[in-house]
């Protein structure tokens, strides 16, 4: 309660009277709260993609790139980051996982995908950013060296849920076919590594990727955060 008093003065009248009033300013106290709590949030939000985008540009591959290909490799990466910030900050607590996937796949066209829905899946802000980078890193690969990189190349993408002592687990499966041959790398590249360091430390779960001569395949593992 917010107090307040005055005197009360009549030219005719010395009395002492004295106006005391209440305001109640419970809605504008939680109002400011809310305030300082998002601005806080803001600020946090600011520095972990400042930091981001800080490592991408840092451990992009340079060595053996053009500067244009430097640069749609970043700009790629970047633009997962921002998208995926957006879709987080419209949803304000939470983001749809099939509204990520599908805002992933959109831009190569969703007819080179064969998409076996799950269920409903919300993905606290936190996680959106590590899991749209996941995705990107998967589309970009599949277009340069996957199945994607040859007509009638096919990904089949498909999520479930399992509960595992008393945890929601979600596991994302990832397949490639009808593309080239696939061999282990030789070398751990960023885009590897970016998809582990996200599984692992973003969505704190387990990523396994195995490079058979059909295609490329990934299972992901995180806990549903309630």
């Amino acid at each position: 309660m917010l107090v307040s008093a005055r005197r009360l003065v009549h030219p005719d009248n010395n009395s002492t009277s004295v106006l005391i009033l209440f305001e109640d300013v419970t809605d504008r106290r939680h109002g400011e709260a809310q305030r300082d709590i998002l601005l806080a949030e803001t600020r946090h939000r600011m520095k972990n993609i400042l930091a981001i985008v800080r490592s991408l540009a840092n451990q992009t591959e340079v060595e053996g790139r053009s500067a244009k290909e430097y640069r749609d490799s970043f700009l790629g990466r970047f633009q997962a980051v921002a998208e995926a910030e957006s879709l987080a900050l419209a949803g304000s607590t939470e983001a749809d996982l099939s509204v990520l996937i599908e805002q992933a796949l959109k831009p190569a066209g969703l007819e080179r995908y064969r998409v076996v829905a799950g269920p409903a899946v919300l993905l606290k802000p936190r996680q959106v950013v590590p899991m749209s980078l996941i995705l990107h890193e998967l589309v970009t690969n599949a277009w340069k060296y996957g199945a994607l990189s040859k007509p009638g190349g096919l990904v089949n993408l498909g999520w479930r849920t399992s509960e595992e002592q008393g945890t929601t687990v979600l596991h994302i499966d990832w397949r490639e076919e009808n593309g080239p041959p696939v061999t282990p790398p030789t070398r751990s590249g960023f885009g590897s590594r970016l998809i582990d360091l996200s599984a692992v430390q973003g969505l704190r779960g387990t990523v396994e990727l195995k490079y058979e001569p059909s295609g490329l395949r990934v299972h992901i593992a995180a806990p549903v955060e309630s």
